[in-house]
């Protein structure tokens, strides 16, 4: 049988999921290799230290950046258990971000946005039910109404002036 296609095929905001969910991903990947470096110390405006060993967040972000770079190509492929791991990787970044609020105050607050966007793409997109039936299968949808029975032969006058009533002729007097 083959699978059905929904009448709303709109898969933007899909899309735009996944593009977060990369995006979130390659910046974790850069800033867990920052903070495994050492290249940076978190500190907030007048100048207390918020963390100073970043060997965990490093680890951390470093680890969800390549988990969330993988879930982001298997939502594009339509994978749907890749949608479920991807709601729980947003929500994750967006619990890390509340960590990096006194810090980055605007930063943090637009990935959490972005974050929630994404939980929302990924939750609005319906999927056809697997072997559920389709209503409007691609042989129906391509015949003209010279292929169809009703429309030809019979229907339409003769050359000796006989004629039958049919669906687009009306009946002379």
């Amino acid at each position: 049988m083959e699978r059905a296609r929904s009448a709303h095929t709109d898969r933007g905001w899909l899309v735009f999921a996944a593009v977060i969910i990369f995006i979130a991903g390659f910046h974790n990947i850069i800033y867990g290799i920052a903070a495994l470096r050492k290249y940076a110390v978190l500190i907030t405006a007048n100048d207390t230290v918020i963390y100073q060993d970043l060997d965990f967040w490093g680890w951390l972000l470093l680890c969800m950046g390549i988990v969330q770079i993988g879930t982001a190509a298997a939502v594009i492929t339509g994978k749907q258990w890749a949608r479920w791991l991807g709601i729980a990787m947003c929500g994750i970044n967006a619990i890390a971000q509340l960590a990096f609020l006194a810090i980055f105050p605007g930063w943090s607050l637009v990935l959490i946005g972005l974050d929630v966007l994404a939980i929302y793409g990924l939750t609005r997109y319906d999927a056809p039910p697997r072997d559920s039936y389709d209503p409007y299968p691609d042989s129906d949808r391509a015949q003209t109404r010279a292929d169809r029975p009703e429309y030809t032969g019979s229907s339409r006058p003769g050359p000796t002036g006989t004629s039958r009533s049919g669906p687009d002729v009306s009946p002379r007097i």
